[in-house]
């Protein structure tokens, strides 16, 4: 009987040290997303614009990508808006 037991609290253990050590999920506040949109500049005056080049350096800036589907008429717009700034949040 002491066996079984010995072997489940080691498998407890193992499975709390996996539990423990696991990676904590990246969450994006709300400053995040203020901080990538402004990482990007003056958006409303790349949009109201006709200068091309303004134009494409946002869309590049926030990874765009559109996708057309003929047989259903439908667009798919995608960003991917990355920063890279330093935390200025503390440690934890």
């Amino acid at each position: 009987m002491v066996e079984p037991m010995n072997q489940a609290e080691a498998e407890r253990a193992s499975a709390r040290a996996e539990l423990d050590n696991t990676p904590v999920a990246n969450l994006i506040t709300a400053a995040d997303v203020y901080a990538m949109v402004d990482s990007l500049g003056d958006i409303a005056a790349a949009l109201s614009g006709t200068d091309p080049d303004a134009l494409t350096n946002l869309y590049r800036s926030a990874q765009l990508e559109v996708r057309r589907e003929n047989a259903t008429e439908a667009v798919y717009v995608t960003a991917s808006v990355r920063v890279n700034s330093e935390c200025v949040r503390g440690g934890t």
